[in-house]
């Protein structure tokens, strides 16, 4: 590290940054194979990554830091282009495999049962109470939101498993598994950094991520739609993504009534946001199909 002449050292969305004579540089630890990560996106004519500078020792990498000041709906708005392409440059098909896909079924299909189960008794637990709390009383009002996206999330999920049941092969694409807006460069020519949970798997998993992490700051419907122009789900795909999306976190309550309700009413718009989302692109979906007959 002293062949750097590091002036400073500081932390950058939980990476270090170092500034030296050469520029400013981000270490992180080392998680897989990026070199050979790296060499397949190029193989496939991917070439929005950003390089490794150099492998300081065999935990640690070493890269440039790019610093970037585009607004962040425009950056959103490249970031699904480029996601989208590498779906596209990645894709390659293989055998569904039925067990692996039954386990999925069933794991999805019990985290479902355990968050009804959860918030019936949360529900009762609560009419009980002779005086309700604020963050008690936020969720009784609106805990027919949550009943209604999980009761959705089972038939999505119901759906996509009937499809499966009578596929021979699947979709599957290199993922980021991370791409959100501090994990993309935009300059004149945009990167993805922090490759490090890179993985071939289903497409969705990155959108889903990428929504999950913006849903609050970005409007989803339209870049959901520039990321589908590129790149179209399946039917089967689609219904996994919808069945996921739905699915939320178990508020975790305490004695905290404060920091409760904030909990609450972050579950309530998460859940209204995904219902919302849902029903715009069923009804898209809807008027696409009613014009082919037009």
């Amino acid at each position: 590290m002293s062949k750097f002449n590091i002036s400073k050292c500081s932390y950058i969305h939980g990476d270090k940054l170092i500034e030296t004579p050469r520029g400013k540089f981000i270490i992180t630890p080392k998680s897989n194979d990026k070199v050979k990560i790296f060499r397949y996106l190029e193989q496939r004519d991917f070439p929005f990554f950003l390089p490794m500078e150099n492998s300081i020792s065999d935990s640690y990498e070493l890269y440039p830091y790019v610093e970037d000041d585009i607004l962040f709906e425009d950056k959103a708005i490249d970031l699904v282009h480029i996601l989208s392409l590498l779906h596209i440059k990645t894709t390659s098909y293989q055998e569904v495999a039925m067990d692996s896909v039954k386990k999925m079924y069933e794991d999805i299909s019990n985290k479902i049962e355990q968050l009804d189960a959860y918030y019936h008794k949360l529900h009762d637990d609560i009419e009980a109470h002779i005086y309700m709390a604020p963050d008690e009383y936020l969720l009784v009002r609106n805990i027919s939101l949550l009943y209604e996206n999980l009761f959705l999330s089972k038939r999505y999920l119901d759906d996509w498993y009937d499809l499966k049941k009578d596929s021979t092969r699947e979709r599957v694409v290199l993922l980021h598994k991370q791409p959100c807006l501090s994990n993309f460069v935009d300059r004149k020519t945009p990167y993805f950094i922090h490759w490090d949970l890179s993985e071939k798997g289903y497409p969705i998993s990155d959108f889903l991520y990428f929504f999950k992490q913006h849903y609050s700051i970005l409007e989803m419907n339209s870049l959901f739609q520039i990321y589908q122009s590129k790149f179209q789900f399946t039917k089967d795909e689609m219904y996994l993504f919808f069945s996921l999306l739905l699915l939320d976190c178990e508020i975790s309550f305490s004695s905290d009534h404060y920091k409760n309700t904030i909990l609450v009413h972050e579950s309530i718009f998460y859940s209204s946001k995904v219902n919302s989302f849902i029903l715009k692109q069923n009804q898209k979906d809807q008027e696409t199909n009613e014009s082919k007959f037009d």
